[in-house]
């Protein structure tokens, strides 16, 4: 009988991990492996501020993965509207967080991902300021600012770091 037990024990935890790694398949993304760091690194910074149409931020604020308007990034600090269609959006850090995974579920394969080439494009220019921050963030520096294009592909960015060279606004 314990010999049994234990046979059926097996079965069961097998089974479970089989559900969980199903439901992680269906439902998850192919994250790049450097999506943690990145996290980790736009949680240190105070605020960021980003510069883009204001559709496109409509467009790419919003993950559809819970509900039907989807998980979005509520109350940013400051939504300031600029000349040319253009919004100056500031965001904490955990809301940079928030809109990076926003943008790695509809840039990399979410069940339910929306505008995949646009999220590409901002998850992209995103990423590239992301990776070039060093944490923590150097006393007195500036916040980051990022302006996106995405018609255009990638846009520009600048980031406040003593060793990085950002292109032109």
């Amino acid at each position: 009988m314990i010999g049994r037990s234990a046979h059926v024990g097996r079965l069961v935890a097998i089974a479970v991990m089989a559900a969980a790694l199903a439901s992680t398949v269906a439902c998850g993304t192919n994250s790049p492996e450097e999506q943690a760091d990145r996290e980790r690194k736009a949680a240190s910074v105070t605020t960021f501020k980003l510069h883009m149409t204001k559709d496109l931020w409509t467009r790419t604020n919003s993950d559809r993965s819970t509900a039907a308007e989807g998980r979005k990034v509520e109350k940013p600090k400051t939504v300031t509207e600029d000349p040319n269609e253009m919004v100056t959006i500031e965001l904490t850090g955990p809301q940079i967080v928030d809109y990076l995974q926003i943008l790695d579920y509809n840039a990399h394969g979410g069940s339910t991902a929306r505008d995949e080439p646009l999220a590409r494009a901002v998850y992209d220019t995103l990423a590239s300021v992301m990776d070039r921050i060093q944490t923590p963030p150097a006393p007195g520096a500036p916040e980051p600012e990022i302006t996106i294009n995405a018609a255009v592909g990638p846009g520009t960015s600048s980031v406040a770091t003593p060793t990085t060279s950002t292109a032109p606004k």
